[in-house]
């Protein structure tokens, strides 16, 4: 079985591909396990690629917005592809002709890719909460119509429509995962919202002084890496049958304050690194997090679930085990 996995070496794609490795096997074209045989990694930055036994791993470094470069990772075809590559909100806003070309035209590309391939790929993709904006209830599911108030959100929700449209059309069995924010993301080189969240937990864990600009009582949604990382792999192998007319589907989020937040380091790492935060509310970055669901779930009942994360302590002490790569 052979599996491409594009922004490999990403926060997000190196938590998935110990995972794959880990596991060694996913559900093939016919539903039944297979053991994988080669691992196809691509990502912008040059990257040391994993020690995977018993499997053939290439890793390809550059711009897979290059048609060479996007010939060479598809080859014949692999039978899953876990598409990961993107750039972030800021960006995205920031520099519009890139966003687009990232988040909308690359994704549309590697389907078209597998317009000929030899088998119908499983095609997961990491999309976003993003894809909801504006007046929202206050627990938002996998139905709520899409708002993008974002180009990175709109991106991602004319992502999930094309996923749809092309898994109607028997080219690629499709799967989305709506994912809310995820930690404990390692410093950002921009500035990102999910970065914000995660330096509240992460500096006082590092012995830093912190200064939260969201107030203590506001709630948003959070999720670990470590569990996006599996629910992909879950999402990757549920039965198609499964999922109806829409294949995008929310990660559930745990729902936490700032003052949870507090409160879970005082537990895990002590009161001194409590003591670390100071909370001084921006209103600019509030109104983005006010403008979230301030609890993301879903109707789906796969088996295993995709649950959340059980709470806030869990997330700090998988990253202070150091579970997660930095």
């Amino acid at each position: 079985m052979k599996v491409l996995v594009t922004g490999a070496n990403g926060f997000i794609g190196r938590a998935l591909v110990r995972a794959i490795i880990a596991g060694g096997r996913l559900a093939g074209a016919d539903g039944r396990p297979a053991a994988l045989d080669e691992l196809v990694l691509v990502d912008r930055a040059p990257f040391d690629p994993p020690a995977a036994p018993g499997i053939r791993v290439r890793a390809l470094v550059g711009d897979l917005r290059e048609d060479s470069l996007l010939r060479d990772a598809m080859g014949s075809g692999p039978d899953s592809i876990f598409h990961l590559a993107a750039t972030l909100t800021i960006d995205a806003e920031n520099d519009p002709d890139s966003g687009w070309a990232i988040n909308m035209l690359l994704p549309w590309r590697l389907l078209e890719a597998c317009r000929g391939a030899r088998v119908r790929p499983r095609f997961v993709y990491a999309s976003s909460i993003a894809v909801f904006g504006g007046a929202l209830p206050d627990a938002v599911g996998d139905r709520q119509f899409r708002t993008p108030a974002t180009s990175y959100g709109t991106a991602k929700a004319v992502t999930e429509l094309l996923i749809d449209d092309y898994s109607r059309k028997g080219i690629v069995d499709g799967r989305a995962l709506r994912l809310p924010v995820v930690l404990l993301r390692p410093p950002a080189r921009t500035r990102t919202v999910s970065d914000i969240i995660a330096s509240i937990a992460r500096e006082p864990m590092l012995g830093r002084p912190a200064v939260s600009p969201l107030g203590r009582d506001l709630r948003f949604p959070v999720v670990s890496v470590q569990r996006v990382a599996s629910n992909l792999l879950r999402l990757h192998d549920v039965d198609a049958a499964q999922f109806g007319d829409c294949r995008s589907v929310n990660q559930p989020g745990l729902s936490v304050s700032v003052g949870d937040i507090v409160a879970a380091l005082g537990r895990v790492a002590g009161p001194d690194a409590a003591g670390r935060v100071s909370i001084e509310p921006d209103p600019a970055v509030e109104a983005v997090l006010k403008g979230w669901p301030r609890e993301f779930v879903t109707s789906y009942r796969f088996d295993p679930p995709l649950d959340p994360d059980p709470d806030f302590d869990t997330i700090l002490r998988a990253w202070q085990s150091g579970e997660q790569a930095q």
